[in-house]
């Protein structure tokens, strides 16, 4: 039996397999980088949601404090105190609102304002179910602020 070889062909075989594997490395590389930026915009969503729990919750924390502590008379202005330990600040001031005489409570932390809507009697808060916000429930913006 004899073998002939041709040496034009002995130039290219296995071509096709080189060029079939950086096809396919190119393939896996930008699918890599996809998933890399994917996933690195996931993290910051949820570093960011973290961050807002966080601050909500020192919010909740703040407006729950302050509901048991012992106020002046409400004004028409916000008077505000501070727990310097945990850093929790609670203000209250009389509501805009024509029903029911109610003082308006802010919780805050970073930037998140929590609210309830409270009865000023001897020196204390006494909040009713059902009144919490997250909002603010002045009609007018400037009121709450």
């Amino acid at each position: 039996m004899k073998i002939y070889s041709d040496a034009n062909n002995l130039a290219f075989s296995g071509f096709s397999a080189i060029v079939m594997v950086f096809v396919l490395m190119t393939v896996g590389l930008i699918l890599l980088t996809g998933f890399n930026l994917l996933i690195n915009s996931w993290q910051k969503t949820v570093i960011m949601e973290i961050d807002y729990y966080k601050r909500f919750n020192h919010a909740s924390s703040s407006l729950t404090w302050g509901i048991y502590q012992k106020w002046a008379t409400p004004t028409t202005s916000w008077q505000c105190l501070t727990q310097s330990t945990y850093q929790l600040k609670a203000c209250i001031k009389k509501s805009a609102l024509t029903i029911d005489n109610y003082v308006l409570v802010r919780g805050e932390a970073n930037h998140v304002f929590l609210f309830t809507l409270a009865h000023y009697e001897n020196n204390q808060l006494v909040v009713e179910k059902g009144h919490w916000l997250d909002y603010c429930p002045e009609k007018k913006s400037s009121d709450c602020e």
